[in-house]
């Protein structure tokens, strides 16, 4: 099997970038959003370029919007659009879309980030670094604190699950992306963390995509998945790190919030949804191996039948021996081949 790729696709090449809009979907926030805007102000004293905070405030009922119009801070501008969903179709995923369509404008760098979030002063200077060499969209990192759901037997138990499979997937997903072309050879494995609370786009990439999918919750996994397989090339930025609310009350149906009830209150929580079984990591492998790099499945819903705790501690044997003892000596195999062929060229 030739096991010669593509190389990774190239950024787009849009207009240079003139300025950064950070969108964020705004509903009923007034306790958390000048903690936000103080971060995005601090962050963009370290550029160059304007920045532009679009706020949505959608479906208010506090004061959200009379907190925003009294924060000033020179190196950040304000942009407030107010808007009602009708109901039954209020989402973040919605607004969010909404938020970053309004700020998909001619040379910008488009952010997004949650209205409860807590950007790092480099947030914005590391996405425009990845783009300006290179990157269409950049996947930041968030953190949070979360000891209530921890303390609890069934919140640390599939936290120990999830990140033991995870580390064991990642590998292979690192391996499948080398192989397609969608990262580059040799270099670390990505973290994969797909959250609209630590995201940016090129504006033009966005539109040419067709932008964010329209989607409840998960929209930011589907936007990754969608750029993915449109051949837009996407980095994965640890610097570009945002602090996420650990709250147990949230907006959206099935988002963060909904997931940490459920791991508190659950005696074996379902896992993540981008958990995959070893049989379906095992013949993305074999695929590969005979030439069918077909698309990583799109982790906004589970390919399969949704993992629980006690479903990946009974599969872990079974994922660490496919990494130890098939994709590791494959993957070796591939690179020797492919040096001597570099070397021979």
């Amino acid at each position: 099997m030739d096991h010669t790729v593509t190389p990774m696709l190239a950024s787009r090449q849009g207009p240079n970038l003139s300025h950064v809009v950070v969108a964020i979907p705004v509903r009923d926030e007034a306790a958390r959003i000048g903690r936000l805007l103080t971060a995005l102000a601090r962050a963009a004293e370290r550029i160059s370029l304007p920045v532009t905070a679009l706020i949505l405030a959608n479906n208010c009922s506090d004061d959200s919007v009379a907190v925003v119009q009294m924060f000033s801070h020179p190196a950040l501008r304000i942009e407030i659009r107010q808007t009602v969903f009708p109901a039954g179709t209020a989402s973040a995923g919605r607004a969010r879309r909404m938020a970053m369509d309004l700020g998909a404008q001619p040379g910008a760098l488009l952010m997004t980030t949650d209205a409860d979030a807590t950007p790092g002063p480099d947030w914005i200077a590391a996405a425009l670094d990845a783009v300006q060499t290179g990157a269409d969209l950049v996947c930041g990192t968030i953190t949070t604190r979360v000891p209530h759901v921890l303390a609890t037997l069934s919140g640390a138990r599939i936290t120990r699950a999830e990140v033991a499979h995870a580390a064991l997937q990642h590998e292979i997903r690192h391996c499948l992306d080398q192989l397609s072309g969608h990262q580059p050879w040799g270099g670390a494995c990505p973290h994969y963390m797909e959250s609209g609370a630590s995201m940016a786009i090129r504006a033009d990439s966005y539109l040419a995509i067709g932008g964010l999918p329209a989607r409840d919750h998960s929209e930011d996994r589907a936007l990754v998945h969608l750029a993915g397989t449109r051949g837009l090339g996407i980095r994965y930025l640890p610097g570009m790190t945002a602090r996420v609310s650990a709250r147990l009350q949230g907006r959206a149906e099935g988002g963060m919030a909904a997931c940490l009830r459920h791991r508190m209150q659950d005696r074996d929580p379902m896992a993540d949804q981008a958990m995959l079984t070893p049989d379906m990591l095992r013949a993305l492998w074999m695929q590969a191996q005979d030439g069918r790099l077909t698309p990583y499945p799109c982790r906004t819903e589970a390919p399969g039948p949704r993992l629980r705790a006690s479903d990946l501690e009974a599969a872990y044997p079974a994922l660490r021996d496919l990494v130890a003892q098939t994709v590791r000596p494959d993957f070796a195999r591939i690179l020797r081949v492919r040096d001597s062929a570099v070397m021979a060229g």
